[in-house]
This record gives C-alpha cells, structure tokens and sequence, in this order.
C-alpha cells in the first residue's frame, strides 16, 4: 500500500495533511480506489465503519449532496482524534460526524442509505509470514478480523440498511467466496465487482464490492493500477481523477 504522491482536489486543507502526515494508518491506493468506486447518488445518510483517518468520509463528503450526513465510527481513540481533526479542517466539517463505537453498539433503530468499510480483513494477525505480528495493538486490532468477523460485518451492516441501501467494500480477492456467501446469510446481494490487480502480469489481490439488499443482475470489471511501464493506467487515471490534482 502506499500513500497519496500527489494532492487529491477534494483534500487541499493544509491541516488535513499535517495531520495525515503524523497518523499511523496512512491513506492508501486502496482506499482511494474504494472511495472513487462509491456511487453516492440519491445518498443522504451515510456510514463509514471503521474509519481510520478520515479518508473515505472525507471523498464521500466531496463526492455527496450538501446536505447529505456522514457518520463515521471506529473502535481506536487515536483514530478517533486524527479523523476529528481532519473532518473539522476540511471543506465539509458540518457534514461529517465522528463517534468512538464499535459498529456491533450502533443504535438499530437508524438506517442509513450507503454504508462504506475498508474493513479489518486479515484472518489472523500471526500468518505464516507474520506480517502483522509485530504491529502496535491499535494498528493490529485495525488490520485483523478480531474485532469485526466478516460474518458480524454482514450482519451488522444489514441490521442499519433499509431496502434501498447500497453497502461498499473491499476484502482480498482469495476470500472472495467467503465474502459473498457471509453477505448473502445477512441479505445483502453482490450489484458490482471490481478485481483489482497492480499490473497487467499480476493476478488481482483485491476485491471492491457493491452489495444491495435486493438480487440485482451483476457487474463484474477488473482495475489494473500501473502500466508495463510503471504509470498509473487511464482506467486508474479515470476511476481516482476526482481525488487527484494531477496525475
């Protein structure tokens, strides 16, 4: 993963990047794929779970109606503060709300049309590679499934989501299975699937996923990030172009 390079348009707030610059979760390509993947139209009330710095509810403010309303949660007081910060040093700080909980103790009774998570997706923080073994617990907790099992993921989203509510997403491609069968137990149907790989020689790692609560016929693309040559792609260029400045 890596961070923005360049300044996205909607996120030109020089406090904004002061504080990302010291935030421990930094914005990634993938976010920034999710966030550009999401289609706001007809979206007043949103939900960003787990919410990290700010970032998808800062493109989802860019991208929404001006009276549309964002909550974003997360579990981690760190995060907490950086995506309060960053919200009320953007362009949209009335749109945004932010709240420590975790997305099992929000109030049922609210239903929100779009629900947006770059959620905890690694099945277990100790790996073969022990990849994240060696990760503060904050950061650990934020990465892994400990907190928010796919299957409570499903579920939970479901429970805040009335029948027209669209629920995006992203989680490794090699447990897309997994994925598509937790979402259907909940009620919740695949709309559109975008495989994400980072050359055209590379299989895709990563899968980005609309899901609505009634069937719909399916959409299926696949996003190549970087040409032969190391260059972003126009599909890239074109898909993220609202959240760069100049590519």
């Amino acid at each position: 993963m890596s961070k923005f390079s360049k300044q996205p348009k909607g996120f030109q707030c020089k406090q904004f990047f002061v504080a990302h610059d010291q935030c421990a979760m930094k914005v990634s390509t993938d976010s920034l794929i999710l966030g550009s993947f999401v289609d706001t139209t007809n979206a007043s009330s949103m939900l960003d779970v787990g919410t990290g710095s700010g970032i998808l509810a800062l493109m989802m403010a860019q991208k929404s109606a001006p009276d549309a309303a964002i909550t974003a949660i997360d579990i981690d007081s760190g995060a907490i503060a950086q995506a309060s910060h960053n919200a009320a040093n953007s362009p949209w700080p009335e749109k945004i709300r932010i709240e420590q909980s975790p997305l099992q103790e929000m109030d049922h009774q609210q239903q929100y049309d779009l629900i947006v998570s770059n959620p905890p997706y690694f099945a277990d923080a100790v790996s073969p590679t022990r990849a994240y073994a060696s990760m503060s617990d904050s950061r650990g907790l934020a990465r892994t499934e400990q907190t928010l099992p796919i299957d409570d993921f499903f579920t939970q989203t479901a429970v805040l989501s009335h029948v027209g509510s669209r629920l995006y997403c992203m989680y490794p491609i090699a447990r897309e299975a997994v994925v598509f069968n937790s979402a259907l137990r909940s009620g919740w149907h695949i709309k559109q699937s975008l495989s994400v790989r980072h050359n055209a020689s590379s299989a895709p790692y990563l899968g980005v996923y609309c899901f609505v609560r009634v069937p719909a016929s399916v959409a299926v693309e696949t996003l190549t990030i970087r040409t032969g040559e190391n260059q972003y792609t126009a599909e890239y260029k074109q898909l993220c172009a609202d959240f760069y400045l100049n590519f």
